[in-house]
C-alpha cells in the first residue's frame, strides 16, 4: 500500500468518538452517565407493543420501500402540520433514515463538495466534524460561550464568506441545552437569505423544551426552500436504540438524490 495512510485523509486527527469513550468509562467505573443522549427509561409501553404487534404480524420485518414506510412519512407529514404548520408532500418531501446521524451524513454529503465552509455552533455532536469532513468541507465554528450560550449574530455574519455554503443549525442545542429564539432564529434567516445559503437543522430534541416551544427555521420567511430539516423518533420516544429518524429536504429533488 506504499506510504498512504490506511484511513481516508480527511478523517485525520478525528479519533474515537467521546461517547464511546464516556460510556466505556462509565460502564468500567459504575458512574452515572451524562455523556450520551439516551434517558434512564425506556419510552411509553404502549409504543413498545405497538411494535411487538407489527413484528408478530408480519409488518416491516422484510426491506422496506428505501424513502421509508409510508404509513410512517405520512405521520411524519401530519406531525409536521400539527405542531408547525409545515406542509410536506409524504411522498416526495420525506425521507425515513436509520436515525438522525445517518440523515445528518446523507444531507452534508449530498448538499457540499470540496472546499465548501460550513459554520456549525460549537460545541456540537461529533458527528458533525465527520460528517464534514467527508465531504471534503470546511468546518467554521462560532463558539457559544458560558453562561448562557447564546449566539453572536455578528460574529456570525464575519464568518460567512465567499466560500460558506451552508449553516449547520442544532436547536434544542446539544450539548448546551440553548434553545434558540425567535429573534435568533429570524437573524440567522436574514443572514441565510442575504447570503443565498443552505441550512441543515439538527431538530431532535424539538419535543424536550421546558418552556416556550420549539419553532422551526424552515417555517420563516425565505426558508422553507433552502432549509433541510431532520429530527428523531428515538429522542422524542425515548427509544434511542431503534434508530429511526427523517429529512424534510427544501426540495423533491433532494429526496429523491438522497
Amino acid at each position: 500500500m506504499g506510504a498512504r495512510p490506511l484511513l481516508n485523509r480527511r478523517l485525520a486527527g478525528l479519533g474515537t468518538t467521546i461517547f464511546a469513550e464516556m460510556s466505556a468509562l462509565a460502564t468500567a467505573t459504575g458512574s452515572i452517565n451524562l455523556g450520551q443522549g439516551f434517558p434512564d427509561t425506556d419510552g411509553p409501553a404502549e409504543v413498545r407493543e405497538a411494535a411487538v404487534r407489527a413484528l408478530r404480524e408480519g409488518r416491516g420485518n422484510q426491506y422496506p420501500p428505501g424513502p421509508g414506510v409510508p404509513e410512517l412519512r405520512q405521520a411524519i407529514a401530519e406531525h409536521q402540520q400539527r405542531f408547525h404548520g409545515l406542509t410536506y408532500d409524504p411522498d416526495t418531501e420525506v425521507l425515513v433514515t436509520a436515525g438522525a446521524t445517518e440523515a445528518i451524513a446523507a444531507a452534508l454529503l449530498a448538499l457540499l463538495e470540496p472546499g465548501d465552509e460550513v459554520i456549525a455552533f460549537e460545541p456540537f455532536y461529533d458527528s458533525y466534524a465527520a460528517c464534514i469532513a467527508m465531504a471534503g468541507a470546511v468546518r467554521r465554528p462560532l463558539t457559544l460561550r458560558a453562561p448562557d450560550f447564546r449566539p453572536d449574530l455578528d460574529e456570525l455574519r464575519a464568518l460567512i464568506t465567499p466560500r460558506t455554503r451552508l449553516l449547520l443549525i442544532n436547536t434544542p442545542h446539544n450539548p448546551t441545552g440553548l434553545v434558540l429564539t425567535p429573534d435568533e432564529l429570524a437573524g440567522i434567516a436574514r443572514l441565510a437569505v442575504e447570503h443565498d445559503l443552505l441550512v441543515v437543522t439538527d431538530e431532535v430534541y424539538e419535543h424536550l423544551v421546558f418552556s416556550g416551544g420549539h419553532h422551526p427555521l424552515a417555517a420563516l420567511p425565505g426558508m422553507r426552500e433552502r432549509t433541510v430539516a431532520i429530527s428523531s423518533a428515538g429522542k422524542t420516544f425515548s427509544f434511542t436504540g431503534w434508530k429511526v429518524g427523517w429529512v424534510k429536504p427544501c426540495s423533491p429533488t433532494y429526496s429523491l438524490a438522497c
